[in-house]
């Protein structure tokens, strides 16, 4: 199965442009996986209809699955919400609590409803978090009960933290962990594509995992402690950026690429949005 995070690593929508015919070349690799009858599935912090709206923006296939809100959610190609994972989930998280034990933190501000979900409190931090802050707020959660986590990212394009609350058994790894299994797959069996911080636990899976070469330096660096913690974590880091990145970690794995066009048109978006 093919799995990969959207935002700087399908969508090169950093400071960092893609190289010409990138998303053409993308394209071309998506269908030839679909025609293949490869599952594919994108996986993505944002909530499903802004994750659409990326994919028509850069003119990309659909997949065979989403992965919105930081794994909270689970959709199929026609949109549906699989509801055994949502009950696997629990009762929606108590917002009015987390928010009263979260807000004296200064200059934390929540997002905007439509980033929220059920299973998801997401915040706004103006600037990348410290080590001595992150363990004020994972303290704070914790306060809140049993069974939740903290996982941070950083928007490059913004310059400022992005935090979600979600239960322990959400995330991006377990979610993708549960479509692989609907296949009868082995997590071995999955290649997984990512840029951020909030990628880093689907390594922990041992799947084919990689970073592309557009990867921030601090994330490169946590994934470099997370293998040193556990060898058998699998993590390549292309030279190339945003898809072409992607085919050479396909490429590294061992994939059979199909013959990419040659295109000197130009890429499509690839500033900041």
């Amino acid at each position: 199965m093919f799995a990969s995070d959207l935002d700087g690593t399908l969508f090169p929508n950093t400071s960092l442009r893609a190289a010409s015919g990138c998303l053409e070349r993308s394209r071309h690799l998506l269908d030839a996986l679909s025609k293949a009858g490869c599952p594919t599935c994108y996986v993505s912090g944002r909530y499903l209809d802004l994750a659409r709206e990326g994919l028509a923006d850069f003119g990309l296939p659909e997949p065979t699955w989403w992965i919105c809100n930081v794994g909270t959610e689970i959709y199929d190609a026609a949109g549906r919400l699989d509801r055994t994972w949502e009950r696997r989930l629990g009762p929606p998280l108590d917002r009015e609590g987390l928010w009263r034990s979260l807000a004296p933190v200064s200059r934390l501000a929540p997002q905007e409803p439509a980033k929220q979900g059920p299973h998801k409190f997401s915040f706004y931090y103006p600037e990348a978090l410290d080590e001595e802050l992150r363990a004020e707020l994972v303290s704070r959660v914790s306060e809140c009960g049993s069974g939740l986590m903290l996982v941070t990212s950083f928007e490059e394009a913004t310059g400022r933290a992005l935090l979600d609350v979600l239960p322990d058994g959400a995330g991006k790894a377990k979610a993708l962990e549960h479509v692989a299994a609907s296949y009868g797959l082995a997590p071995g069996r999955v290649f997984f594509a990512g840029d951020s911080g909030n990628d880093l636990d689907v390594f922990t899976l041992g799947c084919c995992g990689m970073l592309v070469g557009n990867t921030p330096e601090a994330v490169r660096r946590d994934a470099r402690r997370l293998r040193a913690r556990n060898p058998a974590v699998r993590i390549f880091v292309a030279k190339a950026s945003y898809g072409d990145g992607i085919i050479e970690g396909l490429s590294h794995y061992g994939l059979r690429l199909p013959e990419f066009p040659k295109v000197a048109a130009k890429s499509g978006p690839g500033g900041r949005s």
